[in-house]
């Protein structure tokens, strides 16, 4: 696959390649787990929507669990949208808020309890997404750095979306990433001017440019989708893009334990994801048009994967 050029590409053009390289197939001796356990960090006092959105695409896609951790103000909201989520309440908001705001007072020990909880896990997922409604506040941010590095120790893949890459830009976290295990980088227009002059401590990753063609670039190599979306921006779009990469990059973790795939097939899964949202998004926004809503684009998921995976399909 010649992926240099920078021309869109159609699905229908690397469709039997992202299906043998990246979709795992189903079989009656798979066991809960098989098709992948995807966690999301991510849920303030104020964005709850976020993870639930992320969570949801993961397993729409067709990973088998999903793990949410969050703060203890929005665990009980996230749980009553869905009863299919597994939520951790990790940290408090408030507690978190004052020490931020009491420099004198010690986060050590908070800190290091929700490193904890959400470390205590790690072993059980195929791959962690960060930032979907994470907020930031600064001790959040620095609980969470800790987090990745600990993911990086043991090799889980990472997702890193919305106010994962605002830590990213922060000073003490410029050098945070390492290239010991992938990590898929999702920035939206604004997010990459953000991040410009970290391209060095950035050239290892992939990154998922989000915008009217989703440009997914590793090193020189760049896939770019060309299926279109809808029209209608909504919130939440982005958040399920980045539980949907989730999921295909837990299947490219399963599938290269297995010897099918590798980390090199890694950019055309997140391509692959790019279009399952992208034709879920056409098909919710042919449907809704200007009352579409992120639920809405959730809805048609399932049915686009299997639009689109199925070996007879020309689409």
């Amino acid at each position: 696959m010649d992926s240099s050029s920078s021309k869109h590409q159609l699905w229908k053009d690397h469709k039997e390649e992202a299906i043998s390289k990246c979709i795992p197939s189903l079989s009656d001796q798979s066991h809960k787990g098989s098709s992948g356990r995807v966690g999301v960090l991510g849920g303030s006092a104020r964005f709850t929507g976020a993870p639930y959105y992320a969570a949801m695409a993961s397993l729409h896609v067709g990973s088998d669990l999903s793990f949410v951790f969050c703060a203890e103000e929005a665990a009980i909201p996230i749980k009553t949208y869905s009863p299919e989520l597994m939520v951790a309440s990790v940290y408090s908001a408030k507690e978190f808020d004052e020490l931020a705001t009491n420099p004198d007072k010690d986060a050590e020990g908070p800190v290091n309890q929700m490193v904890q909880e959400v470390t205590s896990l790690m072993e059980k997922m195929h791959c962690l997404v960060i930032g979907p409604g994470l907020g930031r506040c600064p001790i959040v941010l620095q609980a969470t750095a800790k987090i990745i590095q600990e993911a990086q120790a043991r090799k889980l893949p990472l997702v890193l979306d919305a106010d994962a890459l605002f830590l990213l830009t922060q000073e003490p976290y410029h050098d945070l990433l390492q290239s010991t295990s992938p990590v898929i980088l999702t920035p939206n227009t604004m997010e990459r001017k953000r991040l410009q002059g970290l391209e060095e401590s950035l050239q290892h990753c992939i990154v998922v440019e989000k915008g009217q063609y989703d440009d997914v670039r590793y090193q020189d190599s760049t896939l770019s989708c060309g299926e279109v979306g809808g029209t209608k921006r909504s919130g939440g779009l982005g958040d399920i893009l980045a539980g949907t990469l989730g999921t295909l990059t837990a299947w490219n973790s399963i599938l290269t334990s297995q010897g099918v795939s590798s980390e090199m097939d890694l950019q055309l899964a997140c391509w692959t994801a790019c279009c399952f949202v992208k034709r879920a998004t056409n098909h919710a926004f042919a449907q809704k048009r200007r009352s579409m809503t992120a639920p809405d684009v959730l809805s048609q998921l399932g049915g686009a994967v299997d639009e689109m995976t199925t070996p007879s399909s020309k689409i």
